[in-house]
C-alpha cells in the first residue's frame, strides 16, 4: 500500500509521468487511429463545394411619380414596400428552402438524377424517393447560406460528389426561387391594375382621377420592369462555380481525430488495468490465513489460536480416574503404628 496521503495535489509532472507509464498503450492506439482513418478515408465518397455570391438587386421601382407620393404618401409608400430590394432579398433568404421551389426542382430529371448520386459513403444507400417535403428539408441542411463580411452580400455554397451537377443544383436553385418572386409580384401588379382600371371607371371627379391616374402609371412601369428577364430579388455577384479541393473528407480532420480519439481510449485501458491491478493487491494484502485446530503455537505461525479455558471434569470422569499418591510417600505399616 502506499504510504502517501490521500489529499496530495495532482500536479501536471504526475500526468507526464502516467502518460508515459501508458506509452505502450497509447502508441498502440494512435497507431490504430492512423488505419481506422485511412479506411474511414477510403469508404467515404469525395465531395467538392460549388459557390455562387448573391446580393440584393436594384430596385425596379425607381421610377415612382413623384407628385402620387405626395398626394398619396402613406398609400404609394405601402405599395411600394413589398418591391425594396431588403425585403425582396430577405424573402429570397426565406423562400429557397421552401417546399413550392423543391417541388419545381423536382421537375427537372436531372436534378433528380444528381441527388441519387449523393451518399456519404461508397457502400451506404443512396435515397431515390424523393419528395418535395424530403428536398426542402434536404436544401435547408446542405445549402450553406454565410454573410461576406459586413455587407449584405451572401455565399450560398453546396457539396455534392459531382462538381457540375453541384453548380447545375445552385443556378437551377437561384433561378426557380427568384421566378417564384417575381410572378408573385407580377400577380399582384396585375391585380392592382385591374382594380385601378375600375376605381377610374366609375370615378367621373377630376380631382380624384388625377391621382388614381398617376397611381396606375406607377403599376404600368412595376409590371414592365417585372416582365424583364433579370434578377428581381437577387442577382448574381460571383456565378456558381466548383472548387478543385476535396471538401470531404477533410483528410487532417479525420486523422487528427480519429488519433485524438484512439490515443485517449488507450490511456482509458491503462488506467483501468492499473486500478485493477491495484484492487487486487489491495485485496490480497487484507486477507488473514485463519490457524487450523491442529497448528501447534511452536509451529512457528503468526497466527496463534487463541487460548482456551480447562474444561472441568465431569463425576463420570472423576469415577473413572481414582487419585494417585505419590510415589515418594509411603505409608507405615499398622504393625508399626502400634
Amino acid at each position: 500500500m502506499s504510504s502517501e496521503p490521500l489529499n496530495k495535489d495532482y500536479t501536471l509532472a504526475d500526468f507526464m509521468a502516467e502518460v508515459w507509464a501508458a506509452r505502450v498503450f497509447v502508441v498502440g492506439g494512435l497507431i490504430f487511429g492512423v488505419l481506422a482513418a485511412v479506411v474511414f478515408i477510403a469508404c467515404a465518397t469525395p465531395h467538392n463545394r460549388a459557390q455562387m455570391v448573391l446580393a440584393p438587386a436594384s430596385p425596379m421601382n425607381m421610377a415612382v411619380n413623384k407628385p402620387a407620393n405626395q398626394a398619396y404618401g402613406k398609400s404609394a409608400g405601402a405599395l411600394s414596400e413589398n418591391v425594396t430590394n431588403d425585403m425582396s432579398f430577405s424573402r429570397f433568404e426565406a423562400s429557397y428552402k421552401g417546399t413550392e421551389v423543391a417541388g419545381l426542382l423536382l421537375r427537372d430529371p436531372e436534378i433528380t438524377a444528381g441527388l441519387v448520386k449523393d451518399k456519404a459513403f461508397k457502400f451506404s444507400r443512396a435515397q431515390d424517393d424523393w419528395s418535395p417535403e424530403k428536398l426542402a428539408e434536404y436544401i435547408a441542411q446542405r445549402v450553406e447560406v454565410d454573410p461576406v463580411g459586413e455587407t449584405s452580400l451572401r455565399a450560398f455554397s453546396y457539396l455534392h460528389p459531382d462538381k457540375a451537377f453541384a453548380v447545375k443544383f445552385l443556378q437551377r436553385l437561384h433561378n426557380i426561387t427568384d421566378g417564384l418572386i417575381r410572378h408573385g409580384l407580377r400577380k399582384n401588379v396585375n391585380e392592382r391594375i385591374a382594380y385601378l382600371n375600375q376605381a377610374l371607371s366609375e370615378t367621373m371627379n377630376l380631382d380624384h382621377r388625377r391621382p388614381m391616374t398617376d397611381l396606375l402609371m406607377e403599376q404600368e412601369r412595376l409590371k414592365m420592369l417585372v416582365s424583364i428577364d433579370q434578377p428581381y430579388a437577387a442577382s448574381v455577384v460571383v456565378p456558381a462555380a466548383a472548387g478543385i479541393k476535396v471538401m470531404w473528407p477533410d483528410a487532417m480532420l479525420v486523422y487528427s481525430a480519429f488519433m485524438m480519439a484512439c490515443g485517449f481510449l488507450g490511456f482509458a485501458a491503462f488506467s483501468v488495468r492499473k486500478m485493477s491491478e491495484e484492487d487486487i493487491l489491495a485485496g490480497l494484502s487484507s486477507m488473514k490465513v485463519k490457524q487450523q485446530d491442529w497448528f501447534f503455537p511452536e509451529s512457528g505461525n503468526s497466527n496463534e489460536k487463541p487460548e482456551e479455558a480447562p474444561k472441568p471434569l465431569t463425576d463420570k470422569k472423576a469415577k473413572k480416574k481414582p487419585a494417585k499418591t505419590p510415589k515418594h510417600k509411603k505409608t507405615a505399616p499398622p504393625e508399626a503404628a502400634e
